[in-house]
């Protein structure tokens, strides 16, 4: 320590808290390369999820046609639930959503719902 002290001129106390974050570092190091060759188990793996047909290319994985996409994958929007999938899958058999913003007349989804599923939504041309 006093070969390091004279050639960098530190006090004890600076030494110290230099030596505190080294030993932090190499410890966080450590952890992550044991992690990165650990063993995933089976549930911590994610699930495939199908959106809509498989003929259909979508942009994003989790960007959704609401005109096409199966009840179960519109459940994974942020906020809608099975009811709210329900609606739309019952509205669009009887109105095709030209636009996103669209999905407002479906009831339960108000301005508020449509401003989190925005980035989520992309409707195709026919």
């Amino acid at each position: 320590m006093n070969k390091i002290r004279d050639y960098f001129d530190f006090s004890s106390a600076q030494l110290r808290v230099i030596a505190l974050l080294s030993a932090l570092a190499l410890g966080l190091s450590g952890y992550l390369l044991i992690r990165s060759y650990a063993e995933t188990s089976p549930e911590a793996n994610s699930p495939v999820v199908y959106l809509g047909d498989a003929a259909t290319d979508y942009t994003g994985l989790f960007v959704v046609d609401p005109n096409r996409s199966p009840a179960d994958s519109l459940e994974l929007l942020p906020g809608i639930g099975k009811v709210l999938a329900d609606r739309i899958v019952e509205y669009r058999q009887h109105h095709k959503f030209a636009s996103e913003m669209e999905i407002t007349r479906v009831q339960g989804i108000g301005p508020k719902l449509y401003e989190r599923l925005r980035p989520y939504l992309k409707v195709q041309e026919p």
